[in-house]
């Protein structure tokens, strides 16, 4: 598979006619678009994912996880799920196989799975036999280590705000379990210091190999041994 970074702040993963794209811009609810074929635009996605649920799409498998709540923009309810009672929403599994074609020049109607209840604040994504953790801005509940750990993804998608704290950083405390192996940076490289990056995750994830790509292309080939931080470069 190849990842980049779009010119609209977006990571784009490419494998085979299909393509999933990011959106970390929201810091109420953390999206994913899939695409039927890689040369279409953003706007004419096959399915965007706004809520919990589980969902199919040629060769991505995605499962998103979220919380059902009053009001999507209350942050104390939110900020508050660590410690009540309150649990994840259980996934219900969609199947889009009708919804999409094996002619990937179709044009297909745009699929949003949405709910002014419910919204996700992180997505584990399985393609090519590889699993990928995104997340957006939302702070994922401690409870959910476990969860994490036992997925175990490969790749992860964090924003740099994940990595600029050093001491008491609860992210790194939350993905200490996990056996990752690549950690990418998942928005712009102007508004942060590469080198400060790079320093902090040496300290707080124990990181000593660091990238800065155009493109990341990656397999379970070719995954690397030691944990790398990664920086994409903006593409178009």
């Amino acid at each position: 598979m190849e990842i980049t970074l779009t010119n609209s702040n977006s990571l784009k993963i490419t494998s085979g006619n299909c393509t999933l794209i990011t959106n970390p811009s929201l810091n109420e609810e953390y999206n994913i678009g899939l695409f039927n074929d890689p040369l279409t635009n953003i706007q004419n996605n096959n399915l965007n994912v706004k809520t919990p649920g589980e969902f199919e799409i040629d060769n991505f498998y995605i499962t998103s996880v979220g919380y059902k709540t009053s009001s999507k923009n209350n942050e104390n309810e939110l900020s508050n799920t660590e410690s009540n009672e309150n649990s994840p929403l259980q996934p219900s599994l969609m199947n889009f196989d009708n919804e999409t074609s094996s002619d990937h020049n179709e044009k297909i109607t745009v699929q949003t799975i949405e709910s002014n209840e419910q919204y996700a604040i992180y997505h584990i994504i399985q393609v090519e036999g590889i699993k990928i953790l995104a997340l957006g801005n939302q702070i994922i509940p401690s409870n959910h280590k476990s969860k994490l750990s036992s997925e175990n993804p490969k790749v992860i998608f964090t924003p740099h705000n994940n990595i600029s704290a050093v001491d008491n950083n609860t992210f790194s405390k939350l993905i200490s379990d996990i056996d990752y192996r690549v950690l990418v940076i998942s928005d712009l490289q102007e508004s942060y210091e590469e080198e400060k990056l790079y320093d902090n995750s040496r300290i707080s994830f124990g990181i000593k190999e660091k990238s800065n790509l155009n493109k990341l292309n990656i397999t379970q080939n070719n995954m690397p041994k030691e944990k790398r931080i990664v920086l994409l470069n903006q593409t178009k």
